[in-house]
């Protein structure tokens, strides 16, 4: 029977081999299956980044480009305003009664009444009147 059993060992040692073999290649071709549906997964993962990239930087240069021309636009206006700033004051310092009326406006924010108005300022009573009721009226609309 020892005989026997040692001239089908050589058989029953390669078809173990075989299959042996068989097992492993099959092991090895669901991993890389695997590996490659992984690939695949993460390569579509990275082209969509890529996309989203793409994207925001075209948003970037966009807010970019609208925030220097508001920059542009703001100091184009700060120049003006202060332009007409200079401006009032020179026609301000031209016009005697502008003057007086900028003075008589100060004295009645600082609590004058209409006899002060008249006599400071030289208005008539119906002015002195006008000018306290409008700052009146403004103080009101700040409240």
């Amino acid at each position: 029977m020892l005989t026997v059993l040692l001239q089908w060992l050589p058989l029953i040692v390669s078809l173990l081999a075989i299959l042996f073999a068989w097992f492993m290649i099959r092991r090895e071709r669901l991993a890389r299956q695997a590996l490659e549906s992984k690939f695949a997964a993460t390569e579509l993962v990275l082209k969509n980044a890529r996309q989203q990239n793409e994207s925001m930087q075209k948003q970037f240069q966009e807010l970019r480009a609208g925030t220097m021309g508001m920059g542009q636009k703001l100091a184009e206006m700060d120049h003006q305003l202060e332009s007409l700033a200079e401006r009032q004051g020179e026609l301000a310092m031209q016009d005697p009664d502008g003057r007086l009326y900028s003075r008589a406006s100060k004295m009645v924010e600082l609590g004058a009444d209409v006899n002060e108005l008249m006599e400071e300022c030289d208005l008539p009573k119906a002015e002195a009147e006008l000018l306290l009721r409008l700052q009146q009226m403004h103080q009101s609309r700040r409240r």
